[in-house]
């Protein structure tokens, strides 16, 4: 089978070697090739102003960093002992705050770092006493899917 393929192959290779284009052909896909060249821009001008003006912006922002990386300014007073960190002035809400307006903060965080024991005791204690604060829908259903209830002793 290999002599076969390289047989075909060699007289490929002849008969593609016998294909010639007429010179004439040659020769005008020669003048149009070289009639083909790159659109030359007339505006020179703005091309100018905008390289030079991102010059200027490079050379502003090299220059005077802090107006950019947000680093620290001094306060109108003059000294730096009263400059305060942007960075400072925000504070996300405390744990404190969140844990007074939802009662259940506490024990929510523990069910999502993973302890359900706080969890099941306090559904055992729902199922078996009528408890008035009884656990929020979505604690519920946590306390389901990881508790079981207890016998109760006797």
């Amino acid at each position: 089978m290999n002599g076969t393929r390289i047989e075909w192959e060699k007289e490929y290779a002849a008969a593609a070697g016998n294909i010639v284009a007429p010179e004439a052909l040659n020769q005008k896909v020669l003048t149009q090739a070289r009639s083909y060249a790159p659109i030359k821009t007339e505006n020179r001008a703005l091309s100018r102003a905008a390289s030079g003006f991102s010059a200027i912006a490079i050379a502003v922002i090299l220059l005077h960093p802090a107006q950019y990386l947000g680093a620290l300014t001094l306060n109108n007073s003059g000294n730096n002992q009263n400059a305060e960190d942007p960075a400072l002035k925000f504070h996300p809400e405390s744990v404190a705050s969140q844990a007074q307006m939802d009662q259940w903060f506490n024990l929510r965080s523990e069910v999502n770092a993973g302890s359900y024991i706080a969890l099941c005791n306090q559904w055992r204690q729902q199922q078996r006493t009528s408890v008035s604060d009884a656990l929020p829908s979505d604690l519920e259903t946590q306390a389901r899917e990881h508790c079981r209830i207890l016998p109760t002793p006797r």
